[in-house]
């Protein structure tokens, strides 16, 4: 009988040790809302051995066990970014809490990387009596993409990659975690803003915007074991792009500018910020759920006119590289992180 994603379940919890689940019901996390898990592979690097004297393959070998996730679910909690830069620093002695992750203008996150462990339970069989759990342990986020358009929700894709595979003798979950937000962002939620020279100025009629935040994290193999036993991180790209409606030429004349100066010129900030993606219910208080990504020493990379044609409106797409960041997120949540 063909089972569908209702039998299934997908959490992930951080590891106190590289490759050693520690998964906790109280806090175990959802990615989001909206979870698919769209692809998983895992192989062994298998090595053929032919022999002389013959054709055949002689014997196999095998090497490293790695695999990979990919994970899209839509925007509602924030705790996913810890897989970026480190835990947060939580403030606030009741809701709603502030989770801060970064410190502005400075190096984003840690030099090594929280890794976390992914479990994976699907029901088969009549009745769904037979049970398959999977662990991914020793996960790394190699990136995280957020972006959203024009009467969408704000959808997210996390590459994952893990260097361990756990036995398939755990517990099937019977209750998979609920998402502790419970609150999906939309492109009526977001808002960009840009230095446009003088302050932090919204973006007029933004269409679409996205932003990629990779971390180029790589898995670490030692003699004697064929899983990973440590994983490091090396220079984290932030890079993003966005379509607006063309309004003026201030941003052109920045990447313009860049030519005029140093050739490393970048964008004035606002209070150590460049820009701002701000997503936000718009509420206060305990009801405030909002999550802000600030970006410092951001430079456009690139500009696009997407067209102009009779009785249509104009947009431009600007293409934009950062140095830096740091993300704010506030919530009713006190977090078992």
């Amino acid at each position: 009988m063909v089972r569908t994603g209702a039998s299934s379940y997908i959490r992930y919890d951080w590891e106190d040790t590289f490759g050693t689940a520690a998964f906790n019901d109280s806090t175990d996390k959802a990615f989001g809302l909206n979870t698919s898990l769209t692809n998983w592979t895992l192989n062994t690097s298998p090595k053929d051995l032919p022999q002389l004297g013959q054709t055949e393959i002689s014997n196999y070998a095998y090497g490293q066990q790695n695999g990979s996730l990919g994970v899209d679910f839509t925007l509602s909690n924030p705790w996913i970014f810890s897989a970026l830069l480190g835990q947060p620093t939580k403030t606030g002695s009741s809701a709603p809490y502030t989770y801060t992750w970064g410190t502005a203008n400075s190096v984003s996150g840690a030099n090594t990387v929280d890794t976390f462990s992914t479990e994976v339970g699907f029901q088969y069989g009549s009745g769904g009596s037979d049970k398959v759990v999977r662990q991914a342990k020793g996960c790394i986020l190699n990136s995280l993409s957020i972006g959203t358009t024009i009467d969408g929700t704000v959808d997210c894709s996390a590459d994952i990659s893990y260097g361990k595979e756990g036995d398939d003798t755990t517990t099937y979950h019977a209750s998979p975690p609920v998402d502790d937000l419970q609150f999906p962002y939309t492109f009526a939620h977001g808002s960009l803003k840009w230095h446009d020279g003088s302050s932090l100025a919204t973006v007029a009629e933004l269409q679409s915007s996205n932003i990629t935040l990779g971390q180029n994290t790589s898995l670490l193999y030692s003699l004697g074991s064929n899983s990973a036993v440590s994983s490091f991180r090396r220079v984290f790209d932030i890079t993003g792009n966005f379509q607006a409606s063309w309004t003026d030429n201030t941003i052109f004349r920045q990447l313009i500018d860049q030519l005029a100066a140093t050739n490393t010129e970048t964008i004035p900030e606002a209070s150590n910020i460049g820009v701002e993606l701000l997503f936000t219910n718009n509420q206060s208080g305990a009801a405030e759920k909002s999550i802000k990504v600030s970006l410092n020493d951001v430079r456009p990379d690139s500009i696009a006119i997407n067209g102009i044609v009779p009785n249509e409106p104009v947009f431009e797409t600007i293409n934009w590289r950062a140095k830096t960041m740091h993300i704010t997120a506030v919530n009713a949540v006190a977090a078992a992180l």
